[in-house]
């Protein structure tokens, strides 16, 4: 084999190599993006666990109804603090953030998104 064969084997090989490696760098990062709003509730569950027996946990708000027009989707949520904004847009492409209290699921009120003129 002659040298520049051998170069161009050992080059390609560490291609792959960093192919390999980039991939997984990449899978990991998404993993742990993925899995970070889950550790606030598996830490939450462990507080709960290990309180005081005669703590009393603070009551749910049980299930509540957001309603979204037909034909509407939620495109994504955001919670910050004690509140989630709900972002939705409609089949006719109009666009509302709804903001949700989550400590009582009570609906706070709505923003329409509109383009200005």
């Amino acid at each position: 084999m002659t040298d520049s064969l051998r170069a161009l084997k050992f080059l390609v090989i560490g291609m792959g190599v960093a192919i390999v490696v980039g991939t997984a760098v990449v899978v990991v990062t998404i993993v742990q993006r993925a899995g970070a709003g889950w550790g606030d509730i598996r830490s939450a569950e462990a507080t709960m666990e290990t309180a005081a027996p005669d703590a009393t946990p603070r009551p749910g708000f049980g299930t509540r109804t957001l309603d979204v027009p037909r034909g509407g989707r939620i495109v994504d949520m955001i919670a910050e603090g004690d509140r989630l904004f709900v972002r939705l847009e409609t089949s006719e492409g109009a666009r509302r953030i709804v903001v949700l209290d989550t400590a009582t699921g009570a609906r706070l009120g709505a923003f329409e998104v509109r383009e200005s003129p």
